[in-house]
């Protein structure tokens, strides 16, 4: 065998045994993917369950405690508006045990907006709120892509749904005073839009993290 031949023998063979490594290695960084991003999604639920059930802040925040901690490790940095509705849910003040139990319907009572706390925190467009609008973040990169946050318009960079479109959030969602730059600022942190609610968007603004529109709460039908 000539060197030559025994050259590309060799380059064949490394060829061959290097695509199943890759291939491999591939599979396992999908697999480490997709596991995080059905953890992150369970955590959610969770956190989302817990938060609306009918029971004492203290109760409350002991159950959420391990879940709210294991979504800001595992899941925080590339959902950091779930990570501010779920950390305020833990920094509700003892006093607020007094208080009623607060629900998805009935969470808009005792809000305050310097310490906005998740179980007293106010539902965006509940009956009898005072905010007439605030800002929402229309979607977040993560792993090089847009995650939208609402039903209604194909949300791009390059495509911003514009002044009066009616949008219905996939999730529930922070409602902020202005739009957030890195990390979020917990005093900004007005309410909470619950999954499926509809908005209507009054100007939009981008960001490389996040997009962001001002809103105005809207009828979905």
């Amino acid at each position: 065998m000539t060197a030559e031949s025994m050259v590309k023998l060799l380059q064949m063979t490394g060829a061959a045994l290097a695509i199943p490594a890759a291939a491999a290695g591939t599979f396992a960084a999908y697999q480490s993917y997709f596991s995080t991003e059905v953890t992150c999604q369970k955590l959610r639920n969770n956190i989302i369950a817990i938060m609306e059930r009918n029971v004492t802040p203290e109760t409350k925040r002991s159950l959420l405690k391990k879940d709210v901690t294991e979504f800001d490790k595992l899941c925080g940095e590339g959902d950091p508006d779930a990570r501010a509705i779920f950390q305020a849910a833990l920094t509700e003040p003892p006093g607020d045990a007094a208080h009623a139990p607060a629900t998805a319907a009935s969470a808009h009572a005792d809000v305050s907006p310097q310490r906005p706390h998740a179980a007293s925190l106010g539902v965006f467009g509940a009956p009898g709120s005072k905010e007439h609008y605030g800002w929402v973040a229309l979607s977040r990169r993560q792993s090089g892509s847009w995650v939208p946050h609402f039903n209604g318009y194909a949300i791009s960079d390059t495509s911003l749904p514009p002044p009066g479109t009616i949008l219905s959030a996939k999730m529930m969602l922070p409602v902020w005073s202005e739009p957030q730059a890195g990390t979020n600022d917990p005093a900004k942190l007005q309410s909470r839009l619950p999954t499926g609610a509809c908005v209507r968007v009054l100007s939009t603004h981008g960001g490389s993290g996040r997009l962001w529109a001002e809103v105005a709460p809207a009828s979905c039908s």
